[in-house]
């Protein structure tokens, strides 16, 4: 075998590993989207006042890390005024645990809001 099929065939195997299988449907099915009242149904926006912050890196810290969180869609810390702004799945997310999240992250959380 020459150099230029070894390389087409390495090239071909690392596709197959790369690239994802497929979604599980049958060839020509699609997946059905959810409607918009069952999206926004279980979407939830809770703002936080949080003392604590000294700095802007503290609240892009912060913001990082909401957005690490399972369910959390939508994450802004604003360090001047001094409050987060975090959109999530109701279904997978809670504002108490988010709340709680905060504090075990080194902040006081002085209001919650659900908005």
């Amino acid at each position: 075998m020459n150099i230029t099929n070894r390389l087409w065939l390495r090239l071909v195997w690392a596709g197959l590993i790369v690239l994802p299988l497929g979604n599980g449907l049958p060839v020509g099915a699609s997946p059905t989207p959810q409607s918009v009242e069952q999206t926004t149904a279980k979407q939830k926006t809770v703002q936080f006042r949080i003392a604590g912050m000294t700095c802007a890196a503290c609240a892009k810290g912060l913001e990082a890390s909401f957005r690490n969180l399972a369910g959390v869609m939508k994450a802004d810390v604003d360090y001047k005024a001094g409050q987060a702004l975090i959109t999530f799945d109701a279904a997978k997310q809670s504002a108490e645990r988010l709340s709680k999240f905060v504090v075990s992250c080194g902040y006081q959380v002085k209001e919650t809001k659900v908005v």
